[in-house]
């Protein structure tokens, strides 16, 4: 699974490897379901 940072507000949230997956797992879940989106070339997610 490839690292990534999750920040709110500007503040970086420290996540240990369970939550870390878990959160990666139901942002992937979600954009695989959204129309036109290929997980294959995602590099970065940025919500804000």
């Amino acid at each position: 699974m490839p690292e990534f940072e999750l920040y709110v507000k500007g503040k970086k949230i420290p996540m240990n490897q369970f939550v870390s997956s878990i959160v990666h797992d139901v942002l992937m879940a979600v954009l695989s379901n959204m129309k036109d989106v290929s997980l294959d070339h995602i590099k970065k997610i940025e919500v804000t």
